[in-house]
């Protein structure tokens, strides 16, 4: 079971997703995945992508199909999908897109618990994730903007227009919270024994 949930992650959607579209070396992926804004929904650390790929392989759901090299640079290896990666691909997409699934993100697990804290601190820290928010949907709103004035398709971009749509829904969220907590509507020192108001 735990090998299964291991293939079918996020990262294993979009390395399938990108070998479909045509055989494609590692960093070229890596590339569309910052272009893309695939990072924004697919977490990746240090060499997870060359992992992912190697896993890929193990499975028989992608293939080393050569090398490439273009001026100076090292050889690559390329790497295209299988016809069992392409049935994984399609059973992944109809998971992710047709299951609801059940998420725990820690900031929803810091809510639950932030009575512990002081009101003020607990306003100070969200006042400060939402600047943040503010300033990362400025970003993303330009990049985005960028990515179709220069033709990549808005199908091509849809989780990250979703994913914007998710901050700007947190951050309405967090406005009225604070607007909520300013007006002393949250009955802050009544939530938690002990807790401090």
């Amino acid at each position: 079971m735990a090998a299964r949930r291991a293939r079918r992650t996020p990262l294993t959607l979009a390395v399938l997703s990108l070998l479909n579209e045509q055989p494609r070396h590692p960093y070229e992926m890596q590339a569309l995945i910052r272009d893309r804004h695939i990072a924004d929904v697919v977490r990746m650390r240090g060499g997870s992508l060359y992992d992912a790929i190697a896993r890929l392989t193990d499975l028989g759901l992608a293939e080393a199909t050569g090398t490439s090299r273009a001026g100076a640079r090292p050889e690559r290896t390329v790497y295209a999908i299988t016809d069992a990666g392409r049935a994984e691909l399609r059973s992944l997409l109809r998971e992710y897109l047709g299951t609801r699934a059940e998420e725990y993100p820690v900031f929803a697990a810091g809510l639950a618990h932030a009575g512990h804290l002081p009101r003020d601190e607990v306003q100070a820290l969200l006042r400060t994730r939402a600047d943040e928010l503010e300033g990362r949907i400025e970003e993303v709103a330009s990049n985005l903007a960028a990515a179709l004035a220069a033709g990549i398709p808005k199908a091509v971009l849809l989780e990250t227009d979703y994913a914007q749509a998710l901050r700007r829904a947190e951050l309405a969220w967090l406005r009225e919270t604070l607007r909520a907590a300013e007006a002393d509507e949250l009955g802050w020192g009544q939530s938690f024994e002990g807790a401090k108001s």
